[in-house]
């Protein structure tokens, strides 16, 4: 699975899940966090659906701005983790 497939699967699931809005748009590069697509609650929901989805956990100190500010950087999160595990 490659980034772009990440990102995919992770704006699938906060504009089915989150948004609940079919027709809702997010760009790799959409301001989650400054939207307020991302509250603590979803972020929560979020970590929980990339734990079952791609089957790696988001450690405590992984949980900040900086890797939740857009869809491209929750990926490339994600794919470090992917490659950690697999290491």
């Amino acid at each position: 699975m490659n980034n772009d497939d990440v990102v995919n699967a992770l704006r699938t699931f906060l504009v089915e899940e989150i948004l609940e809005d079919q027709g809702a748009e997010l760009a790799a590069d959409t301001p989650l966090l400054e939207w307020g697509v991302l509250t603590s609650l979803s972020t929560i929901r979020l970590v929980s659906f990339i734990a079952q989805r791609f089957g790696v956990a988001v450690p405590t100190e992984n949980v900040v701005g900086a890797n939740f500010r857009d869809l491209a950087s929750i990926a490339r999160l994600v794919t470090a983790l992917r490659a950690e595990s697999a290491a």
